[in-house]
C-alpha cells in the first residue's frame, strides 16, 4: 500500500479522517474500548481499517504512517496475531472496524481541500 491508497472517511458529521483499509469485507465488529475488532463469522459490522488520530499539526504524516502500518499488517489476522499487530502500531494509528458507507473517497481528493487544476 502507498500513501496514495489512503482513503477519507467520516462518521457522518464532524471531521474527515484518513484510513487504510486492511480487510474490505464487512465482517468485523467494533470492540469495547480499548479492545480489538473481532471477526464475525456470520453478519459482520464493518471493515477492518487503520485510522489516523494524531493532532492536526501532524496531519501531513497520516497517509505515510497509515501506508507503512498497512504494509506490516498480517494477511489473515487472528486474535493473538491481531493483538501483537495492534501493539506494534505507531502513536496515532489505531485498528478499528468501520462501516463501508463511512468511506467517502481518496484522501487526496477529500472534501474541504483545494485542488489545483
Amino acid at each position: 500500500m502507498s500513501p496514495a491508497d489512503v482513503k477519507a472517511a467520516c462518521y457522518g458529521r464532524g471531521a474527515i479522517f484518513p484510513v487504510a483499509i486492511l480487510d474490505p469485507r464487512d465482517r468485523w465488529a467494533c470492540p469495547t474500548y480499548p479492545g480489538l475488532p473481532e471477526w464475525q463469522p456470520e453478519d459482520g459490522h464493518g471493515m477492518l481499517v487503520l485510522r489516523w488520530t494524531a493532532p492536526p499539526s501532524q496531519a501531513a504524516e497520516g497517509p505515510r504512517q497509515l501506508a507503512a502500518a498497512a504494509a506490516q499488517a498480517p494477511r489473515a489476522p487472528s486474535g493473538p496475531e491481531l493483538a501483537a499487530y495492534q501493539a506494534s502500531l505507531p502513536t496515532g494509528v489505531h485498528l478499528i472496524s468501520l462501516p463501508a458507507n463511512h468511506v467517502i473517497g481518496p484522501w487526496a481528493q477529500r472534501p474541504g481541500i483545494s485542488h489545483r487544476t
